[in-house]
């Protein structure tokens, strides 16, 4: 930079060192689902604005436009898997509910008294699943008749 006539003020404000793992490559090209991606940074050349020139800069338009797609993308992705999770925690509590009101009627069928005592230690099992589930997905869950 010295070189090309950059003046020692613009070098020491401007420029910083470029340390080796900002020119690793974009893990997101390599590996797009792996852990940790949103609290990337891009390093200070990418964001940095041509020496405070404000006038317009296609191919910089078009790198934050491309970044901010991605960043779009990881919080779509982040939404939907919340809701799938939202989800699966009705279906949970549900599932113990089914299988609670299934023992209930196999103790109704019961003929004998050891069926039925078995049946009725099913019934309390699944109902203590269902009423913890619930209790541990309290306002969290979303549940769908």
């Amino acid at each position: 930079m010295q070189r090309l006539g950059v003046d020692e003020e613009t070098l020491t404000n401007v420029y910083q060192e470029i340390q080796p793992n900002q020119l690793t490559v974009n893990q997101e090209v390599t590996e797009e689902n792996r852990h940790g991606q949103g609290s990337d940074r891009l390093a200070w050349f990418w964001r940095f604005n041509n020496c405070g020139n404000t006038h317009e800069d296609p191919w910089m338009d078009e790198f934050y436009r491309v970044n901010w797609l991605k960043a779009k993308a990881r919080w779509q992705r982040w939404d939907e898997e919340l809701s799938l999770v939202k989800h699966e925690m009705g279906w949970t509590v549900s599932w113990f509910r089914n299988k609670k009101d299934e023992w209930d009627r196999r103790y109704h069928q019961a003929t004998k008294p050891g069926h039925q005592a078995y049946a009725q230690r099913q019934v309390l099992l699944w109902e203590r699943f269902e009423l913890d589930a619930q209790n541990a997905f309290k306002d969290k869950m979303i549940i769908v008749n």
